[in-house]
């Protein structure tokens, strides 16, 4: 009801919109019509004979009296115009799906860059270079460590050199060391658990001296990898061991795991900026080396027990009866045989008296005489005789 009666003024309101408008059209047409009549032109006067007069007598011409035009008349004022309602507005079109954005091409690896073999450096350029690094990052720097002298056998400490110009630190976690060992910078991290399982990574390119100890395990991430046990190697490899060996710097030509160290020898020229890049990927590897099997298992320690950890019991063994040999009774017969009482012949033994026994005090029940038996009409007595039918039947037939 509300919806018609809303129809009906807005049809109201167009109808009184267009007779105002007809309207005002009408009355701008009656004013141009009126403007466009051309006025008559006033007829010339004919000369008139002169009339001689006395100049007394003369009278003055009337001055002839201003005709009054109408006042026009004032236009009405049109009325405002009645906006029309808005139309509704459309439904905006369902926007359609965006269609999904193609996946961006993986950016191509850089080509690994030559090994640089030899270059020209200013004698102790290396070193002033690791002392101001470890500086800037608050390491300790010392020119060698007796301790380091027979701690690994592998790789760039393969000829036998001693370790010089060592910078230490903890970094993520680990013990790290960066050094010369033989004229080459390598960067170690302690894992903390000493493996006898030795795994070596080589970038393709690399070229070092055979093991005979090593087996190859697989290629990954431009890096041969070998080990002296396939399969504690494989199962070392994980997610960890493919993100480091992806991040790992281009100056890195070798990775090795020794003992509860792991290793990274740089090529020649290696800056500072590659042994800040190479701390995170050698980090991850030496988590990644607590897989590998132990050299002696930790026994477990409880500093804190929560109650008193009982000692292991000893359980006896039984003792096993031994069987007990069959022991047969000595038996000893008399020299008699022992005469035992037998049916088969009679034997009196002793004296006999004999003695009457006397009569009972009660009387026998069943001593063979038949009692009356008392009907006092409480019941129905039954007597013991044949049936007394025939004998009438025997009596009707004689009749």
């Amino acid at each position: 009801m509300a919806y018609l009666a809303l129809i009906i003024a807005v049809l109201a309101l167009i109808g009184a919109g267009v007779l105002l408008y007809l309207g005002q059209k009408q009355a701008r047409q009656a004013r141009q019509a009126r403007s466009a009549e051309p006025a008559q032109p006033a007829q010339p006067a004919e000369p008139a004979e002169p009339v001689l007069h006395d100049e007394g007598s003369v009278e003055p011409e009337r001055e002839p009296e201003p005709e009054f035009e109408p006042a026009p008349e004032p236009e009405p004022a049109p009325e405002p115009e009645l906006e029309p309602e808005p139309a509704p507005a459309p439904e905006p079109d369902p926007e359609p799906a965006p269609e999904p954005e193609p996946e961006p091409a993986p950016e191509p690896k850089p080509a690994p860059r030559p090994m640089r073999r030899s270059g020209l450096q200013l004698p102790g350029s290396t070193r002033r270079e690791r002392r101001g690094w470890a500086e800037q990052r608050e390491f300790e720097f010392r020119r060698s460590d007796e301790y380091l002298i027979d701690e690994w056998s592998r790789g760039a400490a393969a000829s036998g050199a001693a370790a010089k110009d060592i910078v230490q630190g903890f970094v993520y976690g680990h013990e790290m060391l960066l050094m010369d060992l033989g004229g080459i910078n390598t960067m170690a991290m302690r894992t903390g658990v000493v493996s006898d399982v030795v795994v070596d990574m080589r970038r393709e390119g690399f070229h070092a001296s055979a093991s005979s100890d090593l087996l190859e395990v697989m290629s990954i991430e431009g890096f041969t990898i070998y080990a002296t046990d396939v399969g504690p190697a494989e199962r070392m490899i994980d997610d960890r061991v493919v993100t480091a060996l992806e991040n790992l710097p281009e100056a890195v030509t070798a990775v090795w795991f020794e003992s509860d160290w792991a290793l990274a020898q740089t090529e020649r020229g290696s800056t500072p900026e590659d042994w800040d890049a190479m701390l995170a990927p050698l980090g991850l590897l030496a988590d990644a080396a607590r897989v590998l099997p132990p050299q002696t298992w930790q026994k477990l320690e409880f500093e804190y027990p929560t109650r008193e950890m009982g000692e292991p019991v000893s359980i006896a063994p039984e003792p096993q009866e031994e069987a007990a040999e069959d022991i047969v009774p000595h038996v000893v017969r008399p020299e008699e045989p022992l005469e035992l009482p037998t049916r088969m012949t009679g034997a009196v033994r002793g004296v006999m008296e004999p003695r009457s026994l006397g009569a009972d005090e009660v009387e026998a029940i069943a001593d063979g005489h038949d009692k009356p038996i008392q009907n006092d009409g409480t019941r129905a007595t039954r007597e013991q005789k044949p049936p007394s039918i025939f004998d009438d039947r025997t009596d009707t037939s004689t009749d």
